[in-house]
């Protein structure tokens, strides 16, 4: 969701929607294109830009404004699972099925490091100082501070961990899976 209410959905049709809410539903304002498969991460930028994630190995930039398309992140060879944006510098993160997590310079795209996992990668999320977690297929969250060190596990659940969520101050990581836990940073 925009600062401004916007809705985005991303789709198995390869697309991102672009909703506005009106009076308690949705209106759809327009449909980004461009992906040539499932759309499964969709994140915010603080710079105006919206950042898609597919299983076509890419992450789609696109203006929020008018949905015109800025540039194509290519490096994954896997499906991108996961896509997130750190509200304190515009640096981008990205999961895939290629056990990898990249990071994208915010301002241009460039790639500025990969940290190699041993499984495929499916939710990433920021949290306070900077702090990446990393939900991945071997039932882990793990938390890596962005340097060469590799990250560090941080708790095994009995299922793939599909999705991290962060709270507002970033002190709270709650990570969902068939065996939900939550606790604190």
């Amino acid at each position: 969701v925009g600062a401004d209410g916007t809705l985005y959905s991303g789709s198995a049709d390869t697309t991102v929607r672009v909703w506005a809410r009106v009076w308690g539903s949705a209106h759809h304002m327009r449909t980004l294109e461009g992906h040539t498969g499932i759309v499964w991460s969709i994140a915010l930028g603080t710079d105006g830009m919206v950042y898609s994630a597919s299983s076509d190995t890419t992450i789609r930039v696109w203006r929020t404004s008018d949905g015109s398309h800025i540039r194509t992140l290519e490096g994954h060879t896997s499906t991108v699972m996961a896509v997130t944006v750190a509200e304190a510098d515009g640096t981008v993160y990205s999961g895939s099925t290629d056990n990898t997590v990249r990071v994208w310079s915010g301002l241009d795209g460039s790639p500025m490091r990969t940290l190699q996992m041993h499984v495929p990668v499916y939710t990433i999320a920021i949290g306070a100082g900077s702090t990446v977690f990393i939900g991945d297929d071997n039932n882990e969250v793990s938390a890596w501070n962005g340097g060469p060190a590799p990250a560090r596990q941080l708790h095994t659940f009995t299922a793939a961990v599909e999705n991290i969520v962060i709270n507002q101050d970033g002190r709270l990581c709650v990570a969902c899976s068939d065996d939900p836990n939550a606790y604190e940073l």
